[in-house]
Order: C-alpha cells, then structure tokens, then sequence
C-alpha cells in the first residue's frame, strides 16, 4: 500500500563502527559488512591451517600416505584435519602428529560453529530498521509540543512496540560536583498493538515537561540530548526490534512541525513518501525542505 521505493536518506544509527571494537570481535564479525566479513572468515581459515602446517612440519616423516596434487605433507593434513575430510590417505604416525591433529581438529569445529553463529545472528537481526528525522520540532514553547518522527526503511512488521523519550543532561547537586542525569519525557502515545511504517513521538510542553522549565537555553548549557527509544518483536522472525538516536539541542528547531508524508492518489490509495522525512513546516504552514 505504502510505496518505499525510494530512499534517499542517511542514518546515524548510533553503533560504534566495527573496525574500532577490536575488544569485542564477536560485534565486530557481526557489524561489519559482508564481504569485510566473509574476507576475514577466509584469513582465519588460513592463518590457522598454516599455523598447524608449520607444526605439523617438525615431524613431516611420520605423517604416512601420498597427499593430494603433490601438496606438501603438512599442509595437506593440516586442512583434511581442520575440516575433517578424507580427500586423501594421510594418517598420523606418531604420538606427537596425532596429538597436533585432534588438536587441528578441534580447532575447526570451534571456527565453523563460530561462523554458522555470526552467520545466523546477522540473517535474523534487524540492523537499524528505523530512520528517525534530522531534527526535532517544537510547536511552541509555551503549552506547545515536540515531535519525533521516524519511518521504517523496509516492509517488516514490528508488534507490541513501546516508546520513550528521554531528556539527558549534565546537572549539579553539589557545587562542583556534576553527573549526568536521565529524566525521562512524558509521550502522547506510548506504543502500538503493531508498528507498520511510520510513527510520530510527541511530547507535551506543559508545567511538567523538564523542557519547559529549564528553557532551550538552559539546556544547551547543560549540554542535553534527547534520546528516544523504540523496542518491539519482529512479527515474522521473533526476533527483537531495539533502537535509539540522540538528539542534541541544536537540532531541535522551534516553531515548526512536520510535513505531511503520506498523500492519497487518485485511486484512494495511501502512499508513505519517505524522501519527505525531513520536510518541516512552520506553524503558520511555510513548507521548508531540510535534506
């Protein structure tokens, strides 16, 4: 019903790239792209066989049987040992060979279950399926509102999927002693049975709201963030849907709303223009195009 043919638009999507969680290679593997990824399983295949070839090298004689296409000995065994084949008819000879090759085989096994897991984890999760807008918009400071919107980049469907807003912001208790503080923001619309492309966060700006009385000003000082959080179950996978972005002060702009993103064609039908995502309007109805 909704036509997403078109995407045009750049996420922040929060994550630490890949190449920089050299501690955590597991998120490594899984966000890096896949030919990065696939490029990476290839040289640890090698790098481990031909770690168990240079050990199985100091004691090439006892390796017994005539290897493949005239490939030296210990590289042979090293790879009918690592994924534990019988493409030819060496076998070990000696304590030390056989120890070396259960060891070669176990080492296999480990690397292949590891890559079927990072393999399955990147299939059945949902990277960063939401766009959320560049900017926030308040309608007015005084009573008015702020708005969040965000639309899905794909035709999935999310249920029983909960939001929250929360303002972050750098306080003083004592003097000189400063901490990061979370307040959360009180929304409108706190979920949904099921979320199907799009969604607006909106926040009421009464006496309340943390925004209202600390002010803009106030806030920028304290160097705020807005964060909202959207969290689901993915209807056909089961899998979790999790997902924030930060705001900072600067990119909330007073005064304006958003654009409308779903128009009706002549048939009756309802398309989602997600090229529109970033399209604002001031209050009296001025439309502005943002990127």
């Amino acid at each position: 019903m909704f036509n997403l043919n078109r995407r045009r638009i750049q996420q922040n999507h929060q994550h630490t790239p890949w190449h920089e969680l050299w501690r955590q290679p597991l998120a490594a593997l899984i966000r890096m792209p896949w030919a990065v990824f696939f490029g990476t399983m290839v040289l640890i295949y090698i790098s481990e066989i031909l770690i168990f070839a240079l050990i199985f090298s100091l004691d090439a004689s006892n390796i017994k049987g005539d290897p493949v296409m005239g490939i030296p000995r210990p590289i042979s065994f090293a790879v009918g040992a690592f994924f534990a084949n019988a493409f030819d008819d060496l076998s070990p000879n000696s304590p030390f060979v056989y120890g070396v090759a259960v060891l070669d085989l176990i080492a296999g096994l480990v690397t292949l279950s590891t890559l079927t897991a990072v393999v399955f984890s990147r299939l059945s999760s949902n990277e960063t399926p939401l766009i959320f807008s560049r900017h926030l918009c308040i309608s007015n400071t005084q009573n008015g509102h702020l708005f969040c919107r965000f639309v899905t980049s794909d035709k999935s469907q999310w249920l029983n999927v909960n939001y929250s807003l929360s303002l972050i912001y750098d306080d003083e208790p004592e003097s000189g002693l400063w901490q990061r503080r979370i307040v959360p923001l009180s929304i409108l619309n706190q979920g949904t049975p099921q979320l199907s492309q799009t969604a607006t966060l909106t926040h009421q700006l009464d006496e309340q709201s943390p925004i209202f009385l600390m002010g803009i000003e106030e806030l920028q000082r304290r160097n705020a963030v807005i964060m909202p959080l959207v969290e689901g179950i993915d209807e056909s996978t089961g899998s979790g849907l999790l997902q924030t972005h930060l705001y900072s002060i600067k990119d909330v702009l007073t005064g304006y709303r958003y654009g409308d993103l779903v128009s009706t064609d002549k048939r009756g039908q309802r398309h989602l223009n997600i090229q529109k995502l970033n399209n604002i309007e001031t209050v009296g109805g001025a439309t502005q195009i943002t990127g």
